[in-house]
Order: C-alpha cells, then sequence, then structure tokens
C-alpha cells in the first residue's frame, strides 16, 4: 500500500486556480454592493438632518427666538419659500450666530453633526465615494415653505461614482441622480 504524503503540486495549482476565477468574479459585486450601502447610509444621514431641522423649527424656544425665526423663514432662510433653489448648510447664516442661535444648537443637539458651521467639512460625515470626495449638505425648500429637502450636491445616488451636481428646485429632486430625502 502506497502511503498519501499530501497534496500533488498540480492539485494545488489547480484549486488557487479557481479560487482565483472566484475571486475575480466575485470582488466586482462586493465593490459595488459596498458603495450601494455607503449611498444608504449617506440618505440616512440627510433623513437624520431634514428631521433635524424640522423637529428644531417646531421647537417652542425656536419659535421664540428672533434670531432663529429670521434666519429660517426671512429672506434667504432655509425654510424661505422665495429662495426656490436652496442653500448650502456650510456657507447659511451669518457665522457664529446661524450656529449659537437657539435653531442651531437645537439642530446640532438632534442632528449630532456640525454641519452649519461655515467651511465645516461635510465629507467627514459622507460615506459614498463621489459625494466624500466633493459632496457638499445642502437644503431646498418647497414652495410653501412648509417643508425642505437636503440633498447631497456632486453626489450619485446609483452608486456608479460618476458625482452629479444639483442646483434646482424641491420639485426637481425625484428626477435628478443626487442623494436626497424629503
Amino acid at each position: 500500500m502506497e502511503e498519501n504524503k499530501g497534496f500533488s503540486l498540480v492539485e494545488l495549482i489547480i484549486v488557487i486556480a479557481i479560487m482565483a476565477i472566484l475571486v475575480g468574479v466575485m470582488a466586482p459585486l462586493l465593490i459595488k454592493y459596498i458603495e450601494k450601502t455607503n449611498v444608504s447610509a449617506d440618505t440616512q444621514l440627510c433623513d437624520t438632518i431634514h428631521n433635524a431641522i424640522m423637529t428644531s423649527a417646531s421647537d417652542p424656544n425656536v419659535v421664540a427666538d428672533d434670531i432663529s425665526q429670521e434666519m429660517l423663514y426671512g429672506s434667504g432662510g432655509l425654510l424661505d419659500a422665495g429662495n426656490p433653489t436652496g442653500t448650502r448648510l456650510d456657507c447659511f447664516g451669518s457665522g457664529s450666530q446661524w450656529v449659537t442661535c437657539a435653531f442651531g444648537e437645537n439642530f446640532t443637539e438632534i442632528a449630532g453633526v456640525d454641519v452649519l458651521t461655515i467651511g465645516s467639512n461635510h465629507s467627514q460625515y459622507l460615506k459614498s465615494r463621489t459625494a466624500r470626495d466633493s459632496g457638499i449638505i445642502c437644503v431646498v425648500p418647497n414652495q410653501e415653505g412648509t417643508d425642505c429637502a437636503v440633498y447631497i450636491a456632486w453626489s450619485n445616488r446609483d452608486g456608479d461614482g460618476a458625482g452629479v451636481n444639483y442646483n434646482g428646485t424641491y420639485y426637481g429632486l425625484e428626477n435628478s441622480k443626487v442623494i436626497f430625502v424629503k
């Protein structure tokens, strides 16, 4: 009887070749799946910011604060119906006054992110490739000024890596390719 001393070199090469083929087939699918997960995380961030804006805007302390009301509903305000193309959150308001008013403090507490500070780096909160590279979190009010949409300029909700800029109205977001939530 022969003693079995292990695998032959040919058998090992065949196993390694099969594994290489499997990795070659699965890697692109895995990368695409990971990017779609990152787009989902960015969509969740937009939803969190939207909920924080709407919750903060209805807070009694914010309603009683004149600075917050001016920044929310005044000319060019975050929920100003006369501002149809919206606003970048990192460029909104008048510096520290925006961040320290009742709305800013309430928003930051609820959202858990500091996207209101002028010059804040939104990419640290974004996960998808195109959004992380150049995405900016923006808010666009509806025509009635009763709601808003949060979107990420230069993002892509398809996860194919082609960033799309958007500078349109609340109702145009449905047809855009950017990551957004209403």
